[in-house]
């Protein structure tokens, strides 16, 4: 959930699909087909859909991370994973940029977490880079995939495997028509100000499920407007 001095949003600021995706994905050390009883899948392979049993965490649960929905979809993902970690644990890990340098320019949230990531004072969001790399500090690097850029099948396809994908998407799930463009000390950045992470947990033939950092397991949401993020 995005607080900020504005709103807030990713996808690279933003969403899904207005700049190159924020998608991640982190693969179990032995990536069973399990049966439903097992709580790890739902219709396995099927192509009728697919749903993983990803433990809920909430951003907001004490010590709470007000602008922490991308540690807390990342600590979902390591614990189902087996590596129990907390998302304060990953938020004293993340690099942290300043929203504005002296001279004006803005930090940059592919370097860092723009702000301060608890929401005691103002803060913003990171995107997928510095995630990737804080991931492979628990999990092999060559277990992390970061498929950014990649169509949306590629979600879909590790949801087939039992991979849940960390993914920064906006709040409203719909593409977010109000974007901007930061300069930062490295190049211009797009920004949303309604950016959110959550966890890709399944899907079905119109449907999307995710595991929301606000405090919601596997959420329905419409599979065609989240793709247009």
């Amino acid at each position: 959930m995005r607080r900020a001095m504005f709103n807030f949003t990713l996808f690279s600021g933003v969403v899904l699909t207005l700049l190159t995706l924020g998608f991640i994905r982190m693969e179990p050390e032995k990536a069973e087909i399990a049966t439903a009883e097992s709580g790890t899948i739902i219709q396995p392979g099927s192509s009728d859909g697919v749903r993983l049993d990803v433990p809920l965490l909430n951003q907001l649960d004490q010590p709470a991370l007000l602008l922490g929905c991308e540690v807390t979809s990342l600590a979902m993902i390591l614990q189902y994973n087996g590596v129990m970690v907390t998302k304060n644990e990953l938020a004293d890990k993340l690099p942290v940029v300043p929203i504005y340098y002296e001279n004006g320019l803005h930090g940059n949230p592919n370097e860092g977490f723009v702000g301060d990531v608890t929401g005691t004072d103002y803060g913003f969001c990171v995107y997928h880079g510095p995630i990737a790399v804080l991931a492979s500090e628990y999990i092999p690097s060559d277990r992390v995939q970061d498929i950014s850029g990649q169509e949306f099948d590629s979600v879909i396809v590790a949801l087939d495997q039992v991979y849940p994908v960390w993914i920064v998407t906006t709040t409203t799930f719909s593409p977010d028509d109000e974007l901007e463009v930061w300069q930062t000390p490295t190049g211009p950045v797009n920004i949303s100000y309604i950016m959110h992470s959550v966890v890709v947990v399944g899907y079905d033939a119109d449907s999307l499920f995710i595991n929301n950092p606000n405090g919601q397991k596997d959420q329905k949401i419409d599979r065609q407007n989240f793709i247009s993020v």
